[in-house]
C-alpha cells in the first residue's frame, strides 16, 4: 500500500518538475474532483475529461503558481472547468434546438429582425394557448421536450408531433408574410 502524500509534497514535486507530482496528486484527490465535476455538469465522461484538463493545467501553472493548499487550489479549478463544460453542453443543445427551426426560417438573416419577431408573435397569436406555451417553452427557454410532456401530463411523442405540427404551420405563415422559406 503507498502512503498517500501531503500536498506540500506533491507541491514541491510539481515544482520539481516531477511527473510523479500527477500521480501523487490523482491517489490524493482524484475522487474529489471526479464527483465536483460529475456534480456540476452531470456526466461521467464530461468528468473524466475535466479530470484530465485539470492535469494539464495543474502542470501548466504550478510552477510559476504556489498554491497555499492545493486542495482549494484543484477544486476552484476542477469546478471552472465543469461550468464551461456545463455551458458547451447547453450550447450545443440550444444549436440543435435552432436545427429544428432551420426548416422554417432558412431565410431570416436576410431580413429584419424586427419584422421576424413580428411575424412570429402573429403566429403565436394564432395558437390555442397550450400549443402556444409548448413552442415558447421549447424554442425560447430551450426546454427539453421530455420536461414540457411531464409539465403537461402527456407522452413526449405527442408534444413531438404537436412540435412538428407548429414548425410546419409557422412555416407556411412566414411564407404568408413574405419570407421565402
Amino acid at each position: 500500500m503507498r502512503t498517500v502524500l501531503a500536498d506540500e509534497r506533491i507541491i514541491a514535486l510539481f515544482l520539481a518538475r516531477d511527473e510523479g507530482a500527477i500521480t501523487a496528486f490523482d491517489e490524493k484527490y482524484r475522487a474529489l474532483c471526479l464527483k465536483l465535476a460529475r456534480d456540476i455538469t452531470g456526466s461521467e465522461e464530461s468528468a473524466q475529461e475535466c479530470l484530465n484538463d485539470l492535469y494539464l493545467r495543474l502542470w501548466q501553472n504550478i510552477p510559476p503558481e504556489n498554491p497555499v493548499s492545493l486542495k482549494s487550489y484543484a477544486c476552484r479549478i476542477i469546478r471552472n472547468l465543469a461550468l464551461h463544460a456545463q455551458e458547451r453542453e447547453r450550447a450545443q443543445k440550444r444549436a440543435g434546438i435552432l436545427v429544428e427551426l432551420d426548416e422554417c426560417a432558412a431565410a431570416i438573416p436576410e431580413r429584419e429582425t424586427g419584422e421576424i419577431t413580428a411575424l412570429i408573435n402573429e403566429f403565436l397569436d394564432t395558437l390555442p394557448e397550450a400549443d402556444a406555451m409548448i413552442f415558447v417553452r421549447r424554442y425560447f427557454y430551450s426546454e427539453p421536450v421530455r420536461e414540457i410532456a411531464a409539465r403537461l401530463g402527456v407522452r413526449e411523442n405527442q408534444v413531438s408531433k404537436r412540435l412538428h405540427r407548429m414548425r410546419k404551420a409557422l412555416r407556411e405563415h412566414l411564407k404568408r408574410g413574405g419570407v421565402s422559406v
